[in-house]
């Protein structure tokens, strides 16, 4: 047995656990969710990824923050374990940083904020409660955030640096203690008592556990390893992260606690550094040596490990392990193989306890001893009189992702710049490249920084460098570029200032990012308070502590069994033939359905709601790769997940005439595109266009736009537990009359009999609206079947391979224009990928509506025909401010397009084509004048024609976006006559990002129906809206789970109506009551007094209303934005250096929550335009880049540098909205495009330096640093220095 401390309140909590009666790799994650049941701890990514599940570990020594999900629970047995349960809570009072992020307004829908939180915790009790902001901003980089944009939560975290100037709210001045707490159990400063002693662990399956202490009892253990068993050596267990650990492992040797491996000295010039020190105590260490006299190259190797994956995974991941990653996967970009690679560094191996031999890394990556242990690793001294080292590591984003191409070279140098030794080395080129030797013996005792060299040195590189094609990786080409434009970039910073053109000096230095700041103007009316008044979010707190209930978080008895999907694999072909019976042989394992086990209907999706029927489990014909077949149930998650492996389906040939078609491009990779794929949606009555006026010239062109993944930190959830004659269900969904509905026609049972309660989503973006039916019905199906509670949370891996994304656009565009930009007729032919069927276009909504913006078109000189293209995936769907974000993007393109062919300004042809009357015609000069667009612009102009690798640019977005509002909405408020408290339910879903917030403004004055977007939360404002209407305090109310009950027959919560039907249907319902008080309402009487009369009097205190399509009138929302970003030329990294967003809220009616909406939005859209890059295997279809490790949402190092947000708030009596007010949850996703236009001019002053023909770039989404480079026009055997 072995003791676990979790630190709740300030008390302790010691679970004392028999290990053997668990799973020997049970992760810390399950144990503190499903064991422990601390649901504040939260599952999604399962991989380090997305930092939900941080949690922190102290052993006594020292604390640092974890991610629970790659932390096996038996490492942990000597460690006290905090999670935010342990921090703070309502009861025992709130931690400092838990109130500073809700009140600064850093939660929006709450899932990920006790991550923040905990790794904010972590860092603090590291460092003794001092760090900068620098290094704030620096160590979020693992935590991933889709609502807020991260601005209020480095805000919030900065505020605690040493160095901070950040405001802090007054209710935050005080800061409690910091330090790190005593000993939960005896109150005194830990003495390490508590430890116990164990060497090892036998389970039932034989597999096995040691914990040696030193290396004597480490190779015992491995003595006990039998020849044809797997080991594995435990210390961070982050390799998980990258590559899933064996399911065959028999013994488990817990390294952490060997002190040979953690040791660490200077001797003889020589650095050791214990193979087993964490990445994290590296860098501390050799930041120390680097002022060292020889050692000052470390301070470059800081800066590079700094790099590496986050800061949890840092803090748990050894140097040992990284290498021994290497070792296995030689493709593993490692850059602490690179890095010491290049450095020469050398390792001590142990083959015993008293055998130790040194070798060369390249020696131990060769050993086929499977028993070699890494003791040590040895750095020498490299003067810096004599030496020059760099390296590099070129990424998708600013943090957390693994390397294009990583480099680290090292040379040594003579008098006269000659080249005594080369060492050069590249990582992520093919596996068995490693050093190019040929440029290596090319540069001794030559002078490095003669022309000719150079000539010789880059036309040999680009020959020798030869990198392999293995998708998702970036191209050849790609890859090959970057690495000669590495070592480019090296020569240009270490060569003596006379020997380099001023123009290319600045090419030598990476993009450095300052810290990031933001400026927010809004105006408020405080005659109106608190309507318009700037508050925090009420529900905030609860969130920041991880008090907040989701639905995963609803705890079931211990019956429980868990479900995970079976897939298709072959597209195209019809199934056979099932064949479970070796999964059902696995451990765990309970029960397999599918098709054949539905007693009704197999769709997920209701045909009487207009949908084309999807089915739950494929049946015949497979669709896309990965459509699940069936469903595994067993004990654990883990084990369900495994068993799907052993599930065989046998299919038929597919017909010789199929060829899969994965993605848009897929299908307009061939000339002639299969017609029968192209499905016309919206077609235009203009037969010919008209032109306005005589054009003078054509322009054409086509702009792209790929898929986006809605990346909800909440998956995908469905908890099913059988109650009486019925189902009750716990479902993360946005339409829950949607989802009663297909789970009681697959059951064939009653709607009645199927109960829904949603208490809030993490996270919905669109993907909630019907896509989680899938989960949904199985879960309910076996629920149904096995008559016991069903958990099925959906990993990230099948949620990627299943769900539909953002579709995908291609527009085909044909201008006719005068000389000043007037388009005088446009034909728009665009296509929009829906993968396997058509369910929930957007083609003939908002992508139409939008795609003309705020232009003038007359009806006969604008001719749009929309098409649906059919493709072998799963079905595409609505995704935050779907339709609209590609119909302004198509618009926005168009414009920039003319203005680059007319070579006229951008501003200028927009202002030329603008409608007359239109908002946007008044705005836009303003906006120019107010953000010194031209004299930004002239500067940019400069700067590029003095820098040749460096360039920037500035893009302008301007939309008009339509907002609509249709459905219906119930809600019933009741009043209790004990103590004239008020709970409301309805039918909407409360998902967080900030609908809910707003209404605290209108809370004793007036109630506002506010559109935010699909995704944002409600209960706040409802609450407000109560208050108001009943004239009360904000604390008599509270709003319940949404159900199926009281919120019967309710409409989606999404595509902009949600929040403002709800509070619109809920004033009704309180001047229901307002009028059945009014009896025995008394003049100076109080609340309760008069509920206490009504109650005597009989008078009903309960009222339900209805609201329906045509209560509200539909509206149109402006917004502008500027971009300025900075391009290094020769990585194609780009860094966003400033935002201007100016917003048309209406009348705010919580300006905090909607410039947070604003922010979050922009952001969400700046990793669709950047770096949201989704790759299908074209041969099965199979989508490759289907987790964090590879797909990369922007992180909080990748939004702009300065991000200024203003709110026009201009008192209108007539203005549209409700109140006044505006959306700004969805719309300013649309001008995100604007960054693409700032590329574009950076990269055409590229491209003029290049020598190449001016010329159209076709940007689109994603933009990524592959395809800046490969536009960028030069070529490596072109560089000098001069």
């Amino acid at each position: 047995q072995s003791k676990f401390y979790a630190c709740n309140s300030n008390e302790s909590c010691t679970r004392t656990v028999n290990l053997t009666n668990l799973p020997p790799d049970i992760t810390l994650n399950t144990f503190i969710r499903e064991q422990a049941q601390l649901t504040a701890t939260k599952f999604m990514c399962q991989e380090g990824g997305c930092g939900a599940c941080i949690c922190v570990v102290r052993d006594g020594r020292r604390s640092w923050a974890v991610n629970s999900c790659l932390t096996l629970l038996n490492t942990c047995s000597d460690l006290e374990i905090v999670t935010a349960e342990g921090l703070g809570n309502r009861r025992t009072g709130y931690n400092p940083i838990q109130k500073r992020l809700a009140k600064m307004n850093g939660t929006q829908c709450g899932f990920c904020s006790p991550g923040f939180v905990m790794n904010m915790y972590g860092l603090l009790e590291q460092n003794d409660g001092k760090v900068t902001m620098s290094e704030v901003e620096n160590s979020f980089g693992g935590n991933i955030c889709r609502c807020t944009g991260y601005r209020p939560i480095l805000d919030a975290m900065k505020s605690f640096a040493v160095d901070s100037n950040v405001a802090v709210p007054e209710e935050c001045a005080d800061i409690e203690d910091l330090q790190p707490r005593n000993c939960p159990k005896t109150g005194l400063e830990c003495s390490e008592n508590c430890k116990q002693p164990r060497s090892s662990l036998v389970y039932d399956d034989g597999s096995q556990w040691h914990w040696p202490k030193n290396l004597a009892e480490l190779f015992a253990a491995l003595d006990k390893v039998k020849d044809s068993e797997e080991y594995m050596l435990v210390a961070g267990n982050t390799a998980h992260g990258v590559y899933r650990r064996s399911l065959n492992i028999k013994h488990f040797i817990d390294v952490n606690g060997v002190e040979e491996l953690h040791q660490h000295s200077l001797v003889d010039n020589q650095l050791r550094l214990g193979a087993n020190l964490s990445l994290t105590q590296t860098m501390d260490i050799i930041r120390i040596v680097s002022k060292r006299t020889g050692f000052e190259y470390l301070e470059v190797l800081w800066n590079h490990i700094d790099l590496i994956a986050n800061v949890p995974v840092r803090n748990a991941g050894t140097l040992a392990g990284n290498i021994s990653i290497k070792k296995q996967y030689p493709e593993f970009p490692s850059d602490i193989f690179i890095s010491f690679e290049a450095l020469g560094v050398k390792v001590r191996t142990a083959k015993s306890a008293h055998n130790e031999k040194e070798m060369t890394l390249s020696e131990y990556l060769s050993s086929n001893d499977t028993k070699l242990v890494l003791h040590s690793f040895i750095m020498p001294a490299y003067p810096k009189e004599k030496y020059i080292y760099d390296s590099y590591k070129i990424m998708p984003r600013a943090q957390n992702a693994h390397a294009y191409v990583n480099a680290a070279f090292l040379l040594e140098m003579e008098a006269d710049s000659k080249v005594k030794s080369a060492r050069v080395c590249f990582g992520g080129i093919r596996p068995e490249f490693v050093h190019a030797s040929t440029v290596e013996n090319l540069l001794v005792g030559q002078n490095l920084y003669e022309n000719s060299l150079v000539n010789q040195t880059f036309t040999q590189l680009k020959d020798l460098i030869k990198p392999d094609e293995v998708l998702p990786d970036a191209s050849p080409a790609y890859r090959t570029k970057l690495a000669c434009g590495l070592f480019y970039k090296f020569l240009l910073k270490h060569a003596p200032g006379a020997e380099v053109n001023e123009k290319f000096k600045s090419g030598g230095l990476l993009l450095q990012r300052p810290l990031s700041s933001g400026v927010q103007f809004f105006q408020t009316q405080k005659q109106n308070y608190p309507v318009t008044q700037a508050v925090e979010k009420v529900e905030g707190m609860i969130q920041c502590s991880g008090e907040a209930t989701y639905m995963n978080d609803v705890l079931t008895t211990s019956n429980s069994v868990h479900c995970a999907f079976v897939g298709a694999t072959k597209v195209g072909a019809t199934i056979d033939q099932i064949d479970a019976s070796e999964a059902l042989k696995q451990p765990g394992v309970v029960a397999f359905y599918s098709a054949k086990d539905i007693p009704g209907t197999n769709t997920f999706v209701e045909p009487s709601f207009e949908f084309q029927a999807e089915e739950i489990f494929c049946s015949g014909l497979v669709r896309h790769s990965e459509q699940p077949a069936g469903v595994i149930v067993a004990l654990t998650a883990d084990q369900a997940n495994r068993a799907t492996k052993f599930v065989q389906i046998t299919y038929s040939t597919p017909p010789p005439e199929f060829q899969l078609l994965p993605s848009l491009s897929d299908v307009f990779a061939s000339s002639t595109p299969d017609s029968s794929r192209i499905v016309p949606v919206t077609t235009s009555e203009v037969n010919e266009i008209k032109f306005s006026d005589k054009p003078d010239l054509e322009v054409r062109g086509i702009f792209e736009m790929g898929l986006q993944y809605h990346f909800t930190m909440e998956p995908q959830t469905t908890v099913a537990i059988p109650f009486e004659d019925g189902l009750r269900i716990f479902s993360a969904t946005q339409w829950m009359d949607l989802t009663q509905a297909v789970i009681a026609h697959m059951l064939q049972i009653k709607a009645k009999d199927v109960q829904l309660q949603v208490r809030r989503l993490g996270g919905g973006y669109g993907s909630k609206i019907s896509r989680g039916n899938q989960v949904a019905c199985a879960a309910s199906l076996a629920a149904y079947k096995l008559n016991r509670p069903v958990r099925f949370v959906q990993t990230i891996e099948s949620m990627m391979d299943c769900n539909g994304k953002r579709w995908a656009c291609r527009s085909d565009y044909n201008c006719h224009v005068k000389t000043n930009g007037k388009i005088v007729g446009m034909f728009n032919d665009f296509y929009e990928d829906a993968g396997w069927n058509t369910n929930e276009s957007p083609i003939d909504g908002h992508s139409t509506f939008t795609a003309v913006n705020c232009y003038a078109f007359k009806g006969d000189n604008f001719k749009i025909n929309g098409n649906a293209v059919l493709t072998d995936a799963p079905s595409s769907t609505w995704c935050r401010a779907p339709g609209s974000v590609e119909g302004i993007a198509m618009m926005e393109n168009i414009i920039e397009h003319v203005a680059f062919q007319v070579q006229k300004d951008a501003a200028e042809v927009r202002l030329v084509n603008m409608a007359e009357g239109n908002k946007l015609g008044d705005l836009l000069p303003i906006f120019l004048k107010d953000r010194e667009y031209y004299r930004r612009k002239l500067q940019i102009e400069t700067y590029n024609a003095n820098n040749r690798w460096k360039k920037r640019g500035i893009g302008l977005a301007v939309m008009d976006y339509p907002v609509f509002f249709f459905g219906q909405f119930p809600a019933t408020v009741a009043i209790y006559h004990v103590d004239g408290t008020v709970v409301i339910s309805h039918g909407g879903i409360e998902m967080g990002q900030g609908k809910s917030l707003r209404v605290l403004n209108i809370s004793l004055r007036v109630f506002v129906i506010f559109y935010l977007s699909t995704f944002s939360g409600m209960n706040t404002k409802v609450a407000q809206v109560a208050a108001y209407t009943l004239g009360i305090d904000l604390g008599f109310i509270k709003v319940e789970s949404s159900d199926t009950i009281n919120g019967a027959n309710s409409m989606v919560t999404g595509g902009a109506i949600g929040s403002e039907s709800l509070c619109f249907v809920v004033r009704k319902a309180c001047e229901t009551l307002n009028d059945r008080l009014k009896p025995v309402k008394k003049k100076d009487a109080s609340w309760v007094e008069t509920v206490e009369a009504a109650y005597a009097k009989s008078i009903n205190l309960i009222a339900s209303e209805h609201y329906k399509e045509g209560d509200m009138q539909n509206y149109h929302v402006y917004g502008l934005a500027l971009t300025e970003i900075e391009l290094d030329v020769l990585t194609g990294n780009s860094q966003i250096k400033r935002v201007d967003i100016l917003e048309d809220a209406g009348e705010s009616l919580s300006p905090w929550i909607d410039v947070g909406q604003v922010e979050g939005a922009f952001v969400m859209c700046l990793g669709y335009w950047l770096s949201e890059q989704l790759v299908y295997e074209r041969e099965t279809g199979r989508l490759l880049t289907n987790r964090t490790w590879n797909y990369k949402p922007p992180g909080p190092k990748d939004i702009p540098i300065d991000f200024r947000i203003e709110l026009i708030q201009q008192p209108n009596p007539s203005g549209a909205g409700f109140m006044r007010s505006k959306a700004t949850g969805e719309p300013p996703c649309c001008l995100a495009v604007s960054v693409v236009f700032a590329l574009q001019q950076a990269l055409q002053s590229a491209r003029q330096d290049a020598g190449l023909p001016r010329e159209w770039v076709r940007l689109g989404a994603p933009s990524t640093p592959e395809t800046l480079v490969l536009n960028a026009g030069h070529d490596a055997t072109s560089f000098s220095l001069k």
